[in-house]
């Protein structure tokens, strides 16, 4: 009787552990399962941080890219502007100075001859040498003035093409969208359009419109293939992915 009760007490005891163990491993896979998660929801926030830091990184690198572009372009078009004034300088030497107030003068822009008043050269070369200082509100009105009262100008589309830069200058994007595009739609086949649409690309990824930005730059790559303008929107278009 004895030896029965000893090997029942024996086999509760055995049963007992048995499911003890058992509970106790349900346990750690519990714990386990609940690390691992909490892992993973770790590494899913360690990878989102990196992602916006690199999102941020990637916009400021644009950005700077960008405006080294532009101001790039200003200094190529800036000499561009101060060899072409000193050729108008030596145009003018031989010419009475009375007679040359009120009579029109011949002169070459972008290959083509044209008859130019004078007032209408001092006016452009007064808005350019504001530019050229960095007063940029006093060459927008001048630009902008200029454009006005020279409808007929050979310099006209060049005074377009300024404003927007000065615009852009004064971080007034959307205006400069607006005479980047008055200029490309009034002379399609000016040779300042192509950096006109660089100008529309550069307002329009500063504005955080970049699916636009990078339809212009294409739309430049297309167009215009072989011109220095087509290289540059590449680039820009780099920095944009």
């Amino acid at each position: 009787m004895t030896m029965r009760l000893t090997m029942a007490r024996f086999g509760a005891l055995t049963l007992l552990a048995s499911i003890a163990s058992g509970a106790m491993a349900f346990a750690d896979d519990d714990a386990r399962r609940a690390i691992l998660d909490l892992r993973a929801q770790v590494q899913a926030l360690e990878e989102q941080l990196t992602n916006t830091q690199m999102t941020f990184v990637n916009r400021l690198d644009s950005l700077q890219n960008q405006n080294r572009a532009l101001t790039g372009k200003v200094e190529e078009l800036t000499n561009a502007l101060n060899m072409e004034k000193r050729s108008n300088r030596q145009l003018y030497a031989n010419i009475d100075e009375r007679v040359g107030k009120f009579e029109p003068k011949e002169i070459e822009v972008n290959g083509e001859k044209y008859k130019m008043m004078p007032q209408e050269q001092a006016a452009y070369d007064a808005a350019v040498e504001s530019l050229k200082a960095g007063d940029y509100k006093d060459a927008l009105k001048r630009f902008t003035k200029f454009a006005t009262d020279w409808e007929s100008s050979p310099y006209r589309a060049d005074a377009f093409y300024w404003r927007g830069s000065c615009h852009f200058a004064l971080e007034q994007y959307k205006s400069t969208i607006n005479v980047q595009n008055q200029l490309i739609k009034e002379y399609p086949k000016h040779s300042r359009v192509p950096d006109a649409m660089i100008s529309v690309a550069s307002a329009q990824a500063s504005l955080g419109n970049v699916k636009a930005a990078a339809a212009t730059l294409k739309k430049v790559i297309k167009q215009f293939p072989d011109s220095e303008a087509s290289k540059s929107a590449n680039q820009l278009l780099k920095t944009l992915k």
